[in-house]
C-alpha cells in the first residue's frame, strides 16, 4: 500500500494555499495520500507499506504510538540486503521507504497512530477492524543482492552553499559543470555550512552512501543498498560511491527541498 505522506495549508475555503519562504514551506497541516485525518482499517496481519516524503521542505520522524517498530525492508533503490528493526525512522523531501507493519496480536478494536515525532502530529489511525489468520512471516535473511561499489578513480566535493548554489554557482541551464567518464566508479563528498536540510538528489544513477562526518556522525539503515536521495543535515559530510553505467547524456543533481533547487541550487553534469 502506498502512502504519500506531507504538509499542506489551507485557505477558510479549503483551497490550498502557498506561502513562499526561502528556507522552505511548512504548512501546518498533515495530509496522508491527500487525505487530512486518514483513517485505515487493517485486519490482524502483516502490511507492506511503500512511503514517500512528497513535503516542499519538511522533514518527518514516523514511529508508531503503542510503541511497536517497523520492518524496513527497503528504501529508494529497491529491497536492502536484510531487513532492519527500528522505531523511529527520519526521511526527508523525495526518499522512500519500504516498511512492514506488524498487527498480528492485536485486539479487534486496537487503534495504532502513525505519528510524526519531529511536529507531534498523528498521520494515520490505523484501527484493526477483523481478527484473520493468514500465512506469512517477517522476513528474515538475504532480501538481495547489493554488489558494493569499491575503488573509487575520481573524488568530487559538493558544497551546497546558502539556499541557492552548489560549489559557490547559482544554476545556469546552458552551463555544464562537470563530466563523468561512463562506468567509472567516483567518490562524491557532500558538505554544508548552514541553511539545511539539503536533501541532496542526483539523476541517473542510483549511489551507495558511505560515511556521514558532523552533526549527527552516523549512517541510519534506512540508508543501506542503493539510494538516490541523502539527507544533508548542517555541519555534516556525506560520502557516497556512484557510477554511472546506463546511458551517456546530459543529468542533473540538486537539492530536493523545492524552494533551494527552484532558486538555483541546482548542478547539470555528463555523463560521456
Amino acid at each position: 500500500m502506498p502512502l504519500v505522506i506531507r504538509d499542506a495549508k489551507f485557505d477558510s475555503s479549503g483551497n490550498l494555499i502557498y506561502t513562499a519562504k526561502s528556507s522552505g514551506f511548512l504548512g501546518d497541516t498533515p495530509l496522508v495520500n491527500g487525505t487530512r485525518d486518514p483513517r485505515l482499517d487493517v485486519d490482524t496481519a502483516i502490511y507492506r507499506f511503500r512511503v514517500l516524503c512528497g513535503s516542499n521542505a519538511r522533514l518527518f520522524k514516523l514511529a508508531l504510538s503503542n510503541g511497536a517498530q517497523f520492518t524496513l525492508i527497503g528504501n529508494d533503490g529497491g529491497l536492502l540486503e536484510t531487513a532492519a528493526t527500528v522505531g523511529q525512522i527520519e526521511f526527508s523531501p523525495g526518499e522512500r521507504l519500504d516498511l512492514l507493519v506488524d498487527f498480528r496480536g492485536l485486539a479487534v478494536g486496537t487503534k495504532v497512530m502513525l505519528q510524526d515525532l519531529n511536529s507531534g502530529w498523528n498521520l494515520l489511525e490505523f484501527n484493526v477492524t477483523r481478527q484473520v489468520s493468514v500465512a506469512g512471516a517477517i522476513p528474515t535473511g538475504t532480501l538481495s543482492t547489493i554488489t558494493k561499489l569499491t575503488s573509487p578513480v575520481v573524488t568530487r566535493e559538493f558544497s551546497f552553499d546558502g539556499m541557492s548554489r552548489i560549489n559557490g554557482k547559482v544554476y545556469d541551464i546552458n552551463r555544464i559543470d562537470f563530466q563523468v567518464p561512463f562506468g567509472q566508479t567516483e567518490l562524491w563528498r557532500f558538505k554544508t555550512g548552514g541553511n539545511a536540510p539539503h536533501p541532496v538528489h542526483v539523476h541517473g544513477a542510483s549511489f551507495q552512501v558511505q560515511s556521514r562526518s558532523g552533526g549527527r556522525g552516523a549512517l541510519f539503515p534506512w540508508e543501506g543498498g542503493w539510494k538516490d536521495t541523502v539527507l544533508l543535515q548542517d555541519g555534516e559530510t556525506v560520502e557516497v560511491l556512484v557510477r554511472f553505467d546506463a546511458y551517456r547524456g546530459l543529468y542533473l543533481m540538486h537539492c530536493h527541498k523545492l524552494e533551494h533547487e527552484d532558486m538555483g541550487m541546482m548542478a547539470n553534469f555528463e555523463v560521456i
